[in-house]
């Protein structure tokens, strides 16, 4: 959204849609880890199936803002102390898995062994954020209340994304066990390896029908929500390259997609006669990050000036203006343009505004020389060719990055685009010198910094680390007054955008297009995703 975009509504109630039906959607890449807490497994691809299954405390909705899962829980959760900070979780009842096992107090108690970082090391999550400050999590007899207790003198403001994607503590007892940290680890790369079969969602996986390239969900029987699922059939067919989607779309092999489009994408889907398509802005926004584990790139003014000579306006220019023309360079890795606490930290920096001459400069005031075979390093070494990584089959970023290597070569970086098919495990090895890919935001801010910018983050595949940094962010999880943790954040932020580290493109545009007569696929440009309301979709019940 911008900033005179305000959010959009949340539709009074779903579309009266009728029984039965199948509907196929397409997803860009095949899921290679399903386990959604791991720093692997957490990617787009994985939650579109994975949040189907399991559930969360709260669900970010197209309104930019969480919400309580009212089928999960019998009443919002409630801080009942701030000294502790403590927070309690009622859970319904009829919450169910799928195989009959009761949801409990369990559930909760296992993501926050496996994601508290003391309990079992090994366990390779996505974010400790919140859990590794608690004091204990505790249940009633009954096991459905869970009493969440912080640390004396601990604080964390981003609570609301805790207890995300609960995963079914019965079966992670009989993958490795739940008492050991070797158990946990154990049962938590259990979940790693094949299409789950547990759900306590409004669907489940078909795992007879599910190959690599399609995942076939059904209705859960056991279903305890308050909407029972109107489709019999809802497929998550894998489009990997993107020039396939439009033929998909026109001849009904599939009935919807949500990739990151382009103008052309956008253009042809709005000509086909029986499909409605919009085009939005939110959460979702495209970064350009570098490895700084690499020997070359552990040089701030070295990464300075790759930044420098990035031109942000004119790769605004050959791609999304045509289809967005309000888009404008992101001033921020933590905000966007109308949540009241986004600030432009990157303008004053000079990077991103494709100044070569200034790079140059940079560069040689860094000891740096422009010799026939390209960069040499002061001590006289050459600087090898960078390896740019972007999505194969995607031509946005294919043409982002086409566009930033040529930037690059002109100031003596002489670069290659080297296209991946599977962004997770690219992420987690390391295997880049620098990477374009996208983040799918929630509304909470303070946990997801620390996981992406501080040291040993989760999500922080480049391995920054400052010293400053991590203190602020840590500062900003120390608060229940969200104003001061956002304006941390902000002083955070400007320390890493002087370090050159991941440099903020553009709010990604979001795409949906869906045949008409299916009815409630809503776009959700938030970590919720398209599916956050999965239930509601079906079959309009009257023609349009």
């Amino acid at each position: 959204m911008s900033a005179d975009r305000p959010a959009p509504p949340v539709p009074s109630g779903p579309e009266p849609v009728r029984r039965g039906g199948r509907y196929v959607h397409a997803i860009e890449k095949a899921i290679g880890n399903w386990n959604l807490l791991h720093a692997e497994g957490n990617v787009v691809e994985t939650g579109m199936v994975v949040q189907v299954l399991a559930p969360s405390a709260y669900v970010a909705f197209p309104d930019l803002r969480h919400h309580w899962n009212r089928d999960l829980l019998a009443a919002e959760p409630e801080i009942v102390s701030t000294d502790p900070q403590t927070i309690v979780y009622r859970i319904r009842e009829e919450a169910v898995w799928n195989d009959g096992t009761p949801l409990t107090a369990d559930d909760f108690l296992y993501t926050y062994r496996v994601q508290n970082g003391f309990d079992s090391p090994a366990c390779k999550v996505s974010t400790h954020a919140g859990y590794e400050l608690l004091e204990s999590v505790t249940a009633s007899p009954d096991g459905r209340t869970v009493t969440a207790v912080f640390r004396k003198g601990e604080y964390f403001p981003d609570w609301q994304a805790m207890f995300s994607y609960l995963h079914p503590a019965h079966i992670a007892a009989r993958q490795g066990g739940l008492e050991t940290p070797e158990g946990l680890a154990a049962a938590f790369e259990a979940f790693n390896h094949r299409p789950p079969a547990w759900s306590a969602g409004p669907y489940m996986i078909d795992v007879g029908a599910t190959t690599d390239r399609r995942i076939v969900l059904v209705p859960n029987p056991r279903w305890y929500g308050r909407v029972r699922p109107a489709l019999d059939t809802v497929v998550l067919e894998v489009i990997d390259d993107q020039t396939e989607l439009l033929p998909a779309l026109r001849d009904r092999r599939i009935d919807g997609m949500n990739p990151q489009p382009d103008a052309d994408l956008v253009a042809a889907a709005a000509a086909l006669p029986g499909i409605r398509h919009t085009v939005g802005r939110g959460f979702v926004w495209d970064h350009l990050d570098l490895n700084v584990r690499a020997p070359h790139l552990r040089d701030a003014a070295l990464r300075r000036a790759l930044f420098t000579a990035v031109d942000r306006a004119a790769l605004i220019a050959e791609t999304i203006h045509r289809f967005v023309p309000d888009a404008k360079p992101l001033g921020s890795h933590n905000f966007v343009p109308g949540m009241p606490d986004y600030r432009d930290v990157i303008a004053g920096t000079g990077q991103g505004q494709g100044d070569a001459a200034r790079a140059r400069r940079e560069l040689t005031d860094a000891g740096y020389t422009l010799a026939a075979d390209g960069l040499r390093t002061p001590d006289g070494t050459q600087v090898p060719r960078l390896r740019l990584r972007c999505l194969a089959g995607n031509p946005l970023r294919t043409r982002i990055a086409e566009l930033i290597a040529g930037q690059w070569n002109r100031i003596g970086l002489r670069t290659d685009v080297v296209p991946m098919s599977r962004l997770g495990s690219v992420l987690d090895a390391g295997d880049y010198d620098a990477v374009l890919f996208g983040w799918n935001a929630n509304p909470v801010r303070v946990g997801p910094a620390r996981d992406m910018w501080g040291t040993g983050g989760g999500m922080n595949y480049g391995g920054y680390s400052n010293p400053e940094v991590d203190r602020l962010i840590t500062e900003a999880g120390s608060t229940l007054d969200l104003a001061e943790a956002h304006e941390l954040l902000n002083r955070a932020d400007e320390v890493m955008s002087r370090d050159a580290y991941v440099l903020p493109l553009y709010q990604r545009p979001t795409f949906l297009a869906v045949a008409s007569e299916f009815a409630n696929i809503r776009d959700n440009p938030t970590n919720g995703l398209v599916i956050h309301n999965i239930e509601e979709w079906g079959v309009r019940a009257t023609a349009q």
